[in-house]
């Protein structure tokens, strides 16, 4: 690893050892405005008095986020998934002290099929799509998982409103976008929390163009970028959080839509 990458895992390993004694760590800034510095904050100012959010972190790792979310909302029901079967295994591990999540050992994207999972020897860097130039690691072997859509995930588990959608699926989030596509469009969404890659870390990434547009035309505003990240001296990759419109306009008040699935299969 160059020094970069050894810097930026030194500052993952200590933020985790933060998170864990109950603390975050976020960039100081002298214009430290309400929104945009720290996204938990952020999340829970639009979610209010919402006690029992409905949470599904997809490309949940070894569960780093299932840590967090469940300290900031801690009645909230989680859904993690991991399509490593053998990163699964520690997710599981650090899932055991929190009862209301679930665990699901499987990937989603835009449609259900069976897909190639790039495993690479630093699991966080693991993806649906091939390594590109600004990748690092190593591919240390290729895994056949089972991929579903979150539409049909949602019908299948009877969940009505999806307060937070978070996506860390290493370029993969557009693919998880779509198979949200019926939720999206019954504003059964609020908040949609992701990673977005600016460089050649995978082939064949999105434009944050075309992402921008999707989530948009699907009735999603832009709220903030969060803490970037560089390489080469350019943006490399950032934090993102959307808001739903509708909700933001109805959140004071009046409760979620009905769901609907008619016509979808099981995941």
């Amino acid at each position: 690893m160059t020094h970069k990458q050894n810097m930026i895992s030194l500052k993952r390993t200590l933020r985790r050892i933060a998170w864990r004694a109950g603390f975050d760590v976020v960039r100081l800034r002298r214009d430290n405005i309400e929104i945009g510095v720290d996204p938990l904050a952020d999340m829970r100012r639009f979610l209010g008095d919402q006690k029992k959010p409905v949470i599904l972190d997809v490309g949940a790792n070894v569960g780093q986020s299932v840590e967090r979310f469940s300290r900031e909302f801690p009645g909230s029901l989680i859904h993690s998934f991991e399509p490593s079967p053998t990163t699964y295994q520690k997710l599981l591990e650090t899932c055991k002290g929190f009862p209301s999540v679930k665990t699901w050992n499987c990937g989603i994207g835009s449609e259900e099929a069976t897909l190639a999972f790039q495993e690479n020897k630093h699991p966080d860097m693991s993806s649906f799509l091939a390594p590109g130039a600004a990748s690092w690691g190593e591919i240390v072997k290729t895994t056949e998982v089972r991929v579903t859509t979150l539409d049909a995930f949602s019908c299948e588990q009877g969940l009505d409103f999806i307060h937070i959608l978070k996506s860390d699926t290493q370029g993969y989030d557009f693919e998880v976008f779509k198979g949200a596509s019926r939720l999206m469009d019954e504003n059964k969404i609020a908040l949609i929390y992701f990673e977005f890659i600016f460089s050649d870390m995978y082939q064949n990434l999105p434009t944050f163009d075309e992402v921008f547009r999707y989530l948009t035309g699907k009735g999603f505003d832009l709220v903030t970028f969060y803490e970037s990240h560089f390489q080469d001296e350019v943006v490399g990759w950032t934090d993102c959080l959307f808001i739903n419109r509708e909700f933001r306009l109805r959140r004071k008040g009046g409760s979620p839509p009905v769901s609907t699935c008619s016509g979808l299969g099981q995941a």
